[in-house]
């Protein structure tokens, strides 16, 4: 009798070892979610930097939190279509609407006075005037798309350079 108990009490242990082990995606208990923030930079937002060949302006993003910059991500896309289609910054070699190239670059930072900030450089080519980047209708779109942590770690690898499938996996609008 003790030896049929005990065999039965070792096959419900197994069995109930075996049922709660299943394969599957990990569960991600943060239910944080990756937010986008979106505006246009007009001609006059640019500035000339002193001594240098480029331009330069600054946003602050409240959404870019140390935690985000220090181990989400941060992907900064720009359109030159009116939000049609985005390109990952950097974007190379983009002529304006005189005829001037540009190098649009990106950052992105907090510290301890304001919450989080990008700046946006766009660096002049041999040739240009000194104007300022200009795009009218539509002007230069930027999107900023701020990931936690632990939805980069889910999704490490998404192709980042590809907006379309960034906005599917992380459900962005």
């Amino acid at each position: 009798m003790k030896r049929t108990l005990f065999s039965i009490a070792a096959l419900v242990c197994a069995s109930l070892v075996f049922f709660s082990c299943s394969k599957s995606d990990p569960v991600y208990t943060d239910d944080s979610q990756a937010l986008t923030t979106v505006f246009e930079v007009k001609s006059a937002d640019w500035q000339a930097v002193q001594g240098r060949n480029e331009f330069s302006t600054g946003y602050n993003i409240d959404e870019l939190t140390n935690s985000i910059t220090e181990s989400g991500a941060v992907w900064i896309y720009f359109s030159f279509d009116d939000g049609g289609t985005y390109e990952l910054a950097p974007s190379l070699s983009r002529p304006d609407q005189n005829g001037n190239t540009f190098d649009f670059l990106a950052e992105s930072g907090t510290d301890d006075q304001k919450q989080g900030f990008i700046t946006l450089t766009a660096l002049k080519y041999s040739g240009n005037t000194n104007a300022a980047p200009k795009f009218s209708s539509p002007n230069l779109v930027v999107k900023v798309v701020s990931i936690p942590s632990s939805l980069y770690q889910a999704h490490k690898n998404v192709n980042k350079e590809n907006y379309n499938e960034v906005k599917r996996v992380f459900n962005l609008k």
